[in-house]
């Protein structure tokens, strides 16, 4: 096991907050944005739908490296690939140029993606990855926060330009105290059979083990449940600030406390669900994705509630509203870090690059649609609400899919630990 491995994970958390901050500081200033460049809801859910998606294409070819090479320096490198053009965000002087730039910082945190579940994949055994899971979950939900803290607060007073700057100028710093802190541990470090010894799980891969992938029946069920369930993780974080300024009237610092108190609420649900979730796995597998299921379809009633409350013109019904809000997210995140475990736990430690690789990019295909057809709903309909609640109710079939997992992962489960414990045995054969 790799020594320091908590530091080294709590490290890796605060990198990733904020690069994943980069993702929603030009949310609160849209309107503003929109403003200066003369575009529309449409135009500005573009922007961040090709951030999203091509971002995930590349980290396609990023997850291949993860599985070949020194993930420590990639994942340095993936970082300023992503805070560097965050950074010239700030200076764009047309809607073309902060697409450029905007386009170019989703390559950088595409490309984080596969690296860190890789690099965590042979920190920590298949017992531990629930809270685990749950602490790195936090890191996209607290940079969402910063990012529209800062985005929130100071965009409206001091333009949307500094924003960005702020978001992006720690990493540099994180990224050259990386060269001493992060460490490439040995493939299948955490694995059955591996734990404890002086054994590496090696394995020559090529672009064509891509297609393997697939046949394990946990990969392929997650894949799908990840497209229609981040369509609403797409929609709602972005617009949400501008929904409750412009549909219910309420002022930037109202609108982005709700969304704080989302965040915290999300906050809350991944590690809840993160531990619950890894008492659950110990004890009876099959459990897992049906807790994740349920959880996930109770949380599209409390969202649509969140939309639907009015009367927000009294501080107690304020209050009530962030209460619902907290609830709603809490559900809506409980999934997240069990859906993780899971891949992590199904995939062996060579695999893991290019599985995250493409599971990021199933979920960023879901996110970059709901950011599109967010907008476009809303322009299409003149309402924001529509577009939101057309998004969350996606979260009801991502439920029915998360549901069904319960006839196979527990087998797929036991098919790598066997696979694992068989690979060691060999290897100590051979001496």
């Amino acid at each position: 096991m790799v020594k320091n491995r908590w530091v080294i994970l709590i490290f890796i958390t605060i990198l990733l907050i904020f690069l994943n901050a980069d993702q929603m500081v030009m949310s609160p200033n849209i309107g503003l944005i929109e403003k200066e460049f003369g575009i529309d809801d449409s135009q500005i859910g573009l922007v961040a739908s090709t951030f999203t998606i091509l971002g995930a294409l590349i980290s396609l070819l990023w997850g291949y490296f993860a599985d070949k090479y020194n993930r420590k320096y990639l994942l340095i490198f993936s970082i300023l690939v992503g805070e560097i053009p965050c950074f010239m965000s700030a200076f764009s002087q047309s809607y073309s140029q902060l697409f450029i730039w905007r386009t170019l910082t989703g390559i950088g945190v595409g490309a984080s993606f596969p690296i860190v579940f890789s690099l965590i994949g042979d920190m920590f055994n298949h017992k531990e990855r629930g809270k685990v899971m749950a602490i790195v979950g936090l890191s996209i939900t607290l940079g969402n926060i910063v990012g529209m803290i800062i985005g929130g607060f100071l965009g409206e007073k001091y333009g949307w330009r500094l924003p960005f700057i702020l978001v992006s100028v720690p990493n540099f710093i994180f990224a050259l105290l990386a060269l001493g802190i992060l460490k490439e541990p040995k493939r299948g470090a955490a694995e059955e059979g591996f734990i404890d010894t002086e054994y590496e799980y090696i394995r020559k891969i090529t672009i064509r083990d891509y297609l393997k992938l697939f046949k394990i029946k946990t990969n392929l069920y997650l894949f799908l449940q990840g497209i229609v369930g981040t369509i609403p993780w797409g929609a709602i974080p972005y617009f949400l600030v501008e929904f409750f300024k412009r549909e219910r009237g309420l002022t930037a610092a109202k609108a982005t406390t709700i969304f704080m108190i989302f965040g915290l609420g999300s906050i809350f649900g991944n590690l809840l669900g993160g531990l619950i979730g890894e008492l659950i796995y110990k004890k009876n597998k099959k459990l897992v994705p049906i807790t994740a299921g349920l959880t996930t379809i109770l949380g599209v009633f409390f969202t649509i509630w969140t939309f639907s409350y009015n009367n927000l013109n009294t501080s107690r019904n304020f209050i009530v509203l962030l209460l619902i809000g907290f609830t709603a997210a809490t559900f809506d995140s409980f999934t997240g870090p069990n859906v993780k475990m899971m891949l992590l736990n199904v995939n062996e430690p060579q695999d893991r690059g290019r599985i995250f690789s493409v599971f990021n990019l199933t979920d960023s295909l879901g996110t970059g649609i709901g950011k599109y057809i967010g907008g476009l709903l809303s322009v299409t309909f003149g309402s924001l609400a529509i577009a939101m609640n057309v998004a969350t109710y996606f979260w009801i079939i991502c439920g029915i899919i998360l549901l069904l997992m319960y006839f196979f992962f527990e087998n797929d489960v036991k098919n790598l630990n066997t696979k694992m414990l068989e690979f060691a045995a060999n290897i100590k054969n051979k001496g």
